[in-house]
């Protein structure tokens, strides 16, 4: 039975590479489809994003109006889209992984506005609707159309904000729909702005690593395995990048008394040598 199944599974693939082959032939022009992995930016209707000096994931994306303050961060996944209306992000405000930040138009004129030093949890939505500063957010919340967060406000995990809602400056917020179900504390503000300074840091250092080409990828990860095989008695090499520089070198040909290094690395010397 095996063997029957396998004949049969072989002669499918056959008959399916054919039929491939054949109607790529019939093709008058033929198409190939390129995907593009990383692609932040992308202008709308003549209007571009503006995020100086902001950590923009590589595998985010930013669409049309879209203007986020200094300091700030969209991380892996998310998407920022201002094409039917504007959305305007404050300085030292973080939007975690998958989350999405919309617009809307026609069941309702509205624009996204966050404020500034605001966090928003991974896998969450703001659709059209304003936050305050100095807001958290929790994972997976929805805070839909016109909705409005204001100064302070804390919404837990999960918390849904329908269209319209109100939810009043320096109040938790909890359940679907969300409801207040009590009042900020020193515990809620310090975990605020612990977790505003943990992004900001950490964008810091995501940018850095997410800026650097192939060459120095492969470079790195060269040096991470010498070190960990190196042992600490053995001479250690300079791990800056930069060449060891010796004090009594003379116009990069080496030191008096040594051999010399080849003189097709002194550019100050090439074409010299005779004279």
């Amino acid at each position: 039975m095996s063997r029957i199944v396998e004949k049969a599974s072989s002669l499918a693939r056959t008959i399916g590479n054919a039929l491939d082959k054949a109607g790529s032939a019939m093709e008058v022009t033929r198409y190939t489809e390129r995907l593009v992995p990383s692609t932040r930016f992308v202008t709308y209707n003549g209007k571009s994003p503006s995020a100086p000096l902001t950590f923009i994931a590589p595998s985010s994306t930013l669409v049309g109006d879209v203007t986020i303050g200094k300091g700030s961060s969209v991380w892996y996944g998310s998407v920022v889209r201002g094409d039917v209306n504007p959305v305007s992000i404050g300085s030292n405000t973080h939007i975690l992984e998958n989350c999405v930040v919309h617009v809307a138009k026609i069941q309702g004129d509205y624009p996204s506005n966050i404020g500034s030093n605001v966090v928003i949890g991974a896998g969450s939505i703001i659709h059209a609707a304003t936050l305050g500063s100095n807001v958290t957010v929790g994972d997976r919340c929805q805070v839909l159309d016109g909705a409005i967060v204001e100064d302070g406000a804390v919404l837990l995990p999960g918390t849904i904000a329908g269209p319209g809602s109100v939810c009043k400056s320096g109040k938790v917020y909890g359940g679907v729909p969300a409801k207040e179900i009590g009042a900020v504390d020193d515990s809620h503000a310090a975990k605020h702005v612990a977790s505003c300074n943990h992004y900001g840091g950490m964008a810091g250092l995501h940018s850095a690593e997410c800026g650097k080409d192939a060459p120095t990828v492969a470079r790195d990860e060269l040096v991470r395995v010498d070190k960990l095989h190196r042992d600490p008695k053995y001479f250690q090499p300079d791990y800056s990048g930069e060449p060891i520089k010796d004090a009594d070198d003379i116009l990069g040909m080496g030191t008096p008394g040594r051999i010399f290094n080849n003189s097709l690395r002194s550019p100050e010397l090439r074409g010299k040598e005779k004279e």
